[in-house]
């Protein structure tokens, strides 16, 4: 069959780093702002007042958010960040913070249930005695910069960069970055666990920019919605994936202008939910947790949590295998027609594309997933008449940027390259490289999707999508 797909094993396990604490920002009169949140999210007030958050809504000290099914983000005055998973209640016990770090200002909270990621601000820098989040189990101290907390009957908490305490009525345990804890109940100390908590960004974070709609335009009973800018279900999409399966890296190229291996894509809540090629779908891949979807409805970026593929042809195919993905990006549309392919190929069309929407990265060492939580940059470069493409990234991850200047080839309407990359940091001084796939979509190339996979990090595999618009 015609994909191209690459699997290797990861470099030696490094400790994952998320970025500082983001900038300050100045004084509000609540003691934070929502940035984003879906579904019902709501604020209760200690007299039980409650209210609807929306993006942009103040939220005071005192006030419990409360996700329900849906999740939020919101940005305190200190800068510091805090991401809510669905079915949590965080409250803010007692914030105070007047702009400087001089002794005043306080961070308190609660965590009654659920999970929660945090990237901290200032609060608590100068003094550490100044932040804590507490559960019925433990009492979680800042020593570092970002954590994440899940909370049911017990506890888990991971540390992403610096270090953090985690104490109770048994006893304390410091947390290194890459470590995680486990605690049972309060009366139980505290202990080193392998299994991570993972809290994923809200779908918001993933690329969205002016002008696009989150999901597909099919009702629940997957009938056509009527004028909506979303994607159909159906056969003949493009799909360009990659992510970890089987706990190694790896990237797919499905090209629904292959008429010899039909494809077809089904989209479902907003998400693409399942991936085929193939006349009995010998290939097949399908989302778990679906972090979101955007699209402007010529293509579809997003990333799945998790997830499984499956492959039974019998001839040279993507994967040989079965088994479980991990933060798989993807890009998906429906491939610019071979007319129009040969037709600027007959024209020696150069065209030149600019960035219109991405995934935030995420990079896997072998052990420990890292979360980029900065934009890319990017531009790409497709000279037809000599089936020819170039571009450009640039990649915050961590406390580094990477960037690569790449090149490859076009056949039909898919493209592929390769390039080195270049860190901000210490690293790629013995080398780093970086892969392309992706496809044009639309009449006349009016978009490019790619995933691109920059290895050789520190942080090891660094993987997303980025889409692009002539």
């Amino acid at each position: 069959m015609p994909n191209e797909f690459k699997m290797k094993q990861s470099g030696a396990a490094l400790m994952a780093a998320l970025a500082a604490a983001f900038p300050y920002v100045s004084h509000a009169a609540g003691a934070a702002r929502v940035d984003f949140a879906t579904g019902d999210v709501r604020a209760l007030a200690a007299d039980g007042r409650s209210r609807t958050l929306a993006k942009g809504a103040e939220i005071d000290s005192g006030e419990m958010i409360d996700t329900g099914s849906g999740r939020a983000q919101v940005r305190f005055n200190d800068g510091a960040q805090v991401s809510l998973a669905p079915q949590t209640q965080f409250r803010i016990d007692d914030y105070r913070f007047s702009g400087k770090t001089d002794g005043s200002e306080k961070g308190f909270f609660s965590l009654l249930k659920g999970a929660m990621r945090t990237i901290t601000g200032l609060v608590g820098r100068s003094n550490r005695e100044n932040y804590r989040v507490t559960t019925t189990v433990a009492t979680i101290g800042i020593r570092g910069t970002e954590f994440s907390v899940t909370y049911g009957n017990s506890i888990n908490v991971t540390t992403g960069e610096g270090s953090n305490e985690v104490c109770n009525a048994a006893g304390c345990l410091i947390l290194n970055s890459g470590e995680t804890a486990y605690v049972a109940d309060n009366n139980t100390q505290p202990v080193m666990t392998d299994k991570k908590t993972e809290i994923p960004p809200p779908p918001v974070q993933e690329g969205q920019l002016p002008g696009f709609v989150a999901g597909d335009n099919t009702t629940s009973d997957g009938a056509p919605a009527g004028l909506s800018t979303g994607l159909v279900s159906g056969p003949g999409y493009s799909l360009a994936a990659v992510g970890v399966f089987n706990g190694s890296s790896g990237m797919a190229l499905l090209d629904g202008n292959e008429g010899s291996y039909p494809t077809a894509a089904t989209f479902s809540g907003g998400t693409l939910a399942v991936f085929t090629e193939g006349t009995a779908s010998e290939v097949t891949f399908t989302q778990g947790t679906p972090v979101g979807m955007l699209t402007d409805g010529i293509i579809g970026w997003g990333r799945w949590i998790d997830g499984t593929f499956n492959d039974t042809c019998s001839t040279s195919c993507p994967l040989d295998d079965a088994g479980s993905m991990q933060h798989v990006h993807y890009v998906v549309g429906m491939p610019t027609p071979l007319a129009d392919m040969n037709a600027l190929v007959v024209a020696n069309t150069t065209a030149t594309y600019t960035l219109m929407g991405y995934t935030f990265p995420t990079a896997w060492d072998g052990s420990v997933f890292t979360f980029g939580t900065q934009p890319i940059t990017g531009s790409l470069t497709a000279n037809f008449g000599s089936y020819s493409v170039s571009g450009n990234l640039a990649v915050p991850m961590g406390a580094n940027i990477y960037s690569t200047s790449w090149s490859g080839s076009i056949g039909g309407s898919s493209f592929g390259g390769s390039g080195s990359v270049t860190s901000s940091g210490s690293d790629c001084g013995c080398g780093c490289s970086a892969g392309i796939l992706g496809f044009f979509a639309g009449s006349n190339a009016a978009r490019a999707g790619l995933a691109y996979e920059f290895g050789g990090t520190d942080y090891g595999d660094i993987h997303g999508a980025a889409v692009f618009k002539k």
